[in-house]
């Protein structure tokens, strides 16, 4: 593989029809890095779509990889990839979504900008089931607040130095929804050094019917939760009592997102979180924060972060 500052790593799976839009926007960046295209037990055509464009771009000087991995699962897919990178930084992406004009050109000149970085970030537009867009941001500061309610680290949204990266202990294979968030988790608690690009976005997030997230929450409760669970892991291993008392607020804003659906999933973790040792003053703000978000409420993490 060429020497480079950064490799893209992208999983893809069954994206036969779509995966096209994502590679021609990676060919638009001039292919100035290493690409790394892992398929994930595809059961269309989407491997011979990697295998064929990667063998064009190789031809005309490119340094395309394209790999299997049988484990199920985008993390399994990320780490098959992160094996064969030797940059000193890397770039996780997502096979449905689009680097716009300069992308890279940005990231790699910001790494050679901040060199005492681990972390640099950016905000991310977002294109919507209904067509609309908007904007999701990042945030360089108040990491693990931001990411425990707002998941800032979103696979598009930054890039990280590799051994940093490698040290937070990858991607875990066992999170099968939210890994991005769980993962977001691990690389807060290290503390790292932040930088967040300003400016218009350089990344469209094309939100699709067919994703690892779906369109509802209450149908993936199992792995959301399996992910909460084990961002609480990481919270105890590093002594970070506050944020264990976010992480009930998240579960109980979980569950009021299950009720809004009518599941009957949210009498279940409502009672899981209330049977849990926890005072009477916490039990209030948490049924508080359950009844407010389940008639749709937002935001109530900031109202309530004073008091947790």
């Amino acid at each position: 593989m060429m020497e480079s500052v950064l490799t893209v790593v992208i999983p893809v799976h069954d994206r036969e029809r779509i995966v096209g839009a994502t590679l021609e926007s990676l060919e638009r960046q001039g292919l100035m890095c290493p690409m790394i295209l892992v398929d994930n037990n595809s059961s269309d055509g989407s491997f011979n779509v990697l295998k064929e464009w990667a063998d064009a771009r190789n031809a005309k000087g490119g340094c395309v990889t394209v790999l299997q991995e049988t484990m199920p699962g985008a993390a399994a897919a990320r780490n098959r990839g992160l094996r064969e990178v030797d940059s000193p930084w890397v770039m996780f992406f997502d096979s449905d979504d689009l680097m716009l004009e300069g992308h890279l050109n940005r990231i790699i000149k910001a790494i050679n900008d901040f060199p005492d970085a681990d972390i640099i970030g950016w905000d991310v537009a977002v294109r919507q089931l209904d067509g609309t867009e908007s904007r999701r941001v990042f945030a360089d500061r108040d990491l693990m607040f931001r990411n425990m309610f707002n998941a800032i680290f979103a696979t598009q949204r930054y890039a990280v130095r590799t051994d940093f990266f490698r040290h937070a202990g990858s991607w875990d294979a066992s999170v099968m929804g939210w890994n991005d968030y769980e993962t977001g988790m691990r690389l807060a608690a290290m503390n790292p050094r932040t930088v967040k690009l300003q400016g218009d976005p350089t990344v469209l997030v094309v939100e699709q019917t067919k994703s690892i997230t779906g369109t509802d929450y209450s149908s993936g409760a199992a792995k959301w939760e399996h992910a909460i669970d084990c961002c609480e892991a990481t919270l105890r291993r590093h002594g970070l009592m506050r944020e264990l008392r976010w992480l009930e607020l998240r579960r109980i804003v979980l569950a009021a997102l299950y009720a809004r659906e009518k599941s009957p999933e949210a009498s279940r973790l409502y009672d899981e979180v209330m049977r849990r040792t926890l005072s009477a003053r916490q039990r209030m703000l948490l049924h508080a924060a359950y009844a407010y978000t389940r008639h749709g409420g937002r935001g109530i993490h900031y109202l309530l972060r004073p008091f947790i």
